[in-house]
């Protein structure tokens, strides 16, 4: 699970747990405008009458439902591609990083015969270290893919179409990052718009304060 997916989960979590409190706490605890603003774009917007808040909320939840979508298709290329080189290109079951994979989709095998990985080692360690085979297989062994990690594809055409699918997988990662994006920018325009309405700036206190010669705007903001 990447690092974003975690910030987004957390983040849900989090609002639910506050909308949560807020709601067993109605009675003796009205929520400010911002704050609702903040947690759902448009809710606060809707709360001081604003019809464009409707906006917000179907963008908030447009932006959720393509993301996760994404997520959900890229769970599922994943799987299907970490199968297709399993039976394919023979690799040990593991759980390997992304530049193993990038590897993978590259070179016809892992090994050192033409068009193997290892092969490409090999000759780069000959070109670094012309006159120094010590210092030759010295990088030949830190940086060679083992036995067990090991891959040989039946054909380069598997390989090709394997390639197709990990840059299918990079591309929905790449979509999510933008709706991620999105996401996020939503709950601040949200927020700022609130903020914008004079009634609400008694509660904010903006200044600025320098962090390695960069001027940096801080806002203080009672509830």
């Amino acid at each position: 699970m990447n690092k974003s997916h975690n910030l987004m989960w957390i983040t849900i979590l989090i609002s639910l747990f506050l909308l949560g409190s807020i709601t067993l706490q109605a009675k003796v605890f009205t929520v400010n405008p911002l704050l609702k603003s903040i947690l759902i774009p448009g809710w606060g917007q809707l709360s001081q009458g604003h019809s464009y808040g409707y906006v917000m909320l179907t963008s908030e939840t447009l932006f959720w439902s393509t993301y996760l979508y994404n997520k959900n298709e890229q769970d599922l290329k994943d799987r299907s591609s970490y199968e297709y080189a399993l039976k394919f290109a023979h690799i040990n079951p593991a759980d390997y990083s992304a530049q193993y994979y990038r590897d993978l989709s590259k070179y016809n095998s892992s090994g050192f015969d033409a068009g193997g990985y290892n092969a490409m080692i090999r000759q780069t360690a000959i070109e670094l270290f012309q006159y120094d085979p010590i210092a030759q297989q010295a990088y030949i062994d830190e940086n060679k893919y083992t036995d067990e990690m090991s891959w040989g594809w039946d054909n380069d055409t598997l390989r090709k179409k394997y390639g197709t699918q990990r840059k299918e997988i990079l591309d929905l990662k790449d979509q999510a990052q933008v709706f991620t994006g999105l996401l996020i920018a939503n709950h601040i325009i949200s927020g700022i718009d609130m903020l914008r309405q004079r009634k609400h700036w008694n509660n904010v206190h903006p200044s600025i304060q320098y962090y390695r010669n960069t001027p940096v705007l801080h806002l203080n903001i009672e509830f």
